[in-house]
C-alpha cells in the first residue's frame, strides 16, 4: 500500500473512532436525560398524588364543619361545669325535688398501655328528694341532657311520708381543644 492509502486510511479509522466516540457519548447522554425524566415523572406523580390525598383531607374537613360543631357541643368544658350544676338546680325547682350536689370533681385523662387514650370527665354526684313521680322525673331528665355522660350509679328509697329519696353519680366526658 501506498503512502496515500495508509494516509487515508489512517485519516478514516480516526474519523470513525471519533464518530464513534461522540455516537457513544451522545448515547450515553441520553440514556441519563431518560433516567431523570423517569424520576421526575415519578416525583411529579407522587406530588400529584399527595396534592390529591391534601384536597380529600381539605374536603373531608369541610363538609364535616357542622357535623364536628355539633359532635363538640355534646361535650362539657371545664368552664361550663357552674353553668351546668345551675341549669340541674333550675330543672330540679322545675320538676319539684329537693336537689344537693354532693361531689364534684375531675378525673384527668388517661392512656393504657395499648394506647386507648380515656377522656377527662367531669364527676358529679347528686342527692335529691321529691314525689315518686317528681323523682323519677328527674332521674330520666338526667338520663337524657344532652352530654356525653355515663350514669355510674343511681339509687332510689322510699321513705316516710311518701317521699323518695336518690342518689344519682355521673360522669361527664370533658372535651380539651
Amino acid at each position: 500500500m501506498s503512502k496515500k492509502s495508509h494516509t487515508i486510511l489512517l485519516l478514516s479509522s480516526v474519523g470513525f473512532l471519533t464518530t464513534a466516540g461522540v455516537f457513544a457519548v451522545t448515547l450515553f447522554g441520553i440514556n441519563q436525560q431518560g433516567i431523570r425524566y423517569e424520576e421526575s415523572k415519578r416525583l411529579i406523580g407522587e406530588h400529584a398524588a399527595k396534592e390529591a390525598s391534601f384536597n380529600t383531607v381539605k374536603g373531608l374537613l369541610a363538609s364535616t364543619v357542622e357535623d364536628r360543631a355539633k359532635i363538640k357541643s355534646l361535650f362539657i368544658e371545664e368552664k361550663d361545669t357552674i353553668s351546668f350544676i345551675s341549669e340541674i338546680e333550675k330543672n330540679a325547682k322545675v320538676v319539684g325535688v329537693t336537689l344537693t350536689t354532693d361531689e364534684l370533681s375531675i378525673t384527668p385523662s388517661v392512656t393504657d398501655a395499648a394506647g386507648v387514650v380515656t377522656p377527662a370527665a367531669l364527676v358529679v354526684g347528686f342527692d335529691f328528694s321529691g314525689s315518686q313521680n317528681a323523682t323519677l322525673k328527674f332521674i330520666t331528665l338526667l338520663e337524657n341532657i344532652p352530654y356525653h355522660k355515663k350514669l355510674t350509679q343511681v339509687s332510689l328509697v322510699k321513705t316516710e311520708k311518701n317521699t323518695w329519696k336518690a342518689n344519682v353519680k355521673m360522669q361527664l366526658t370533658l372535651r380539651y381543644d
